[in-house]
């Protein structure tokens, strides 16, 4: 008896110390509108959603490694209208669009360590703004399973749910009129029963968002108030771990980064 629970202990020890070295540190920082990086402690930057200088934050340019892009806008791809540097260094850059505008959807090993799913969803938002279609991007770094929604139209169909069902955290857009506004966005959140973490991206800021009909963050912040948690994290980045991810869906909003 004795051996047996000796055994167990080993063998609890070992799961314990597998996870830890599976689930390193994360840092995730916002530059503005929809562009985040993802870094797993020295591994490389991935930046997922760049913007032209049509948009007026100043985070960047920044370096990256890759460059993940879920559609052709100039809010979300600069490359597409001649702008080569809002983006350092020699990035990786990926386009989830064909030569026919479709989203070139399923697994695709981008680089040796990074697996990046895309889904197809449309652009087009119930009331008929928006256009095209978008990539729902997903993959996973350091054991956690990240989704970058870019101009989601529509809440989720079901296949695009079950392409997204094991994601853990969520850049989700909540401003409206190009996108999900903020009760569909709501909407989405209640669809991916593994999430822990929501960063709302693509919403008004004055000064710094030509579209002055995109609602502001206080839209969004108005109808989660009483049905998830928010944290003001008050700085541009943030450290995620696998084992210290909320155990419930909390809505964490980020600063921009400045120049």
């Amino acid at each position: 008896m004795h051996r047996l629970v000796r055994r167990a202990a080993w063998v609890l020890l070992l799961v314990a110390g597998f996870a830890a070295l599976v689930s390193g540190q994360v840092e995730v920082k916002y530059y503005g509108h929809s562009c985040f990086t993802i870094q797993e402690s020295d591994g490389p930057i991935i930046m997922l959603d760049p913007y032209a200088t049509f948009v007026k934050y100043t985070g960047l340019p920044q370096p990256a490694d890759i460059v993940l892009m879920t559609h052709g806008h100039i809010d979300h791809c600069p490359y597409c209208f001649g702008e080569t540097d809002q983006v350092t260094g020699d990035p990786v850059i990926v386009q989830s669009w064909n030569s026919q505008g479709r989203i070139r959807e399923g697994d695709w090993q981008i680089t040796e360590d990074l697996l990046v799913r895309f889904t197809e969803a449309s652009h087009v938002t119930s009331a008929g703004g928006g256009a095209g279609v978008v990539a729902l991007v997903s993959f996973e770094v350091a054991g956690i399973r990240f989704a970058h929604l870019g101009d989601l139209g529509k809440p989720l169909t079901s296949t695009q749910v079950q392409a997204l069902e094991e994601v853990q955290v969520l850049f989700l857009p909540v401003g409206g009129t190009f996108t999900v506004d903020a009760l569909e966005a709501m909407t989405v959140i209640g669809q991916l029963e593994n999430l822990s973490i929501v960063f709302p991206m693509h919403y008004f800021v004055a000064d710094k968002t030509p579209w002055t009909d995109i609602a502001p963050l206080s839209s969004f912040r108005s109808v989660v108030a009483g049905v998830y948690s928010i944290q003001d994290i008050e700085a541009s980045e943030i450290e995620l771990t696998l084992d210290t991810l909320p155990e419930t869906v909390e809505v964490w909003v980020l600063d921009y980064a400045q120049d």
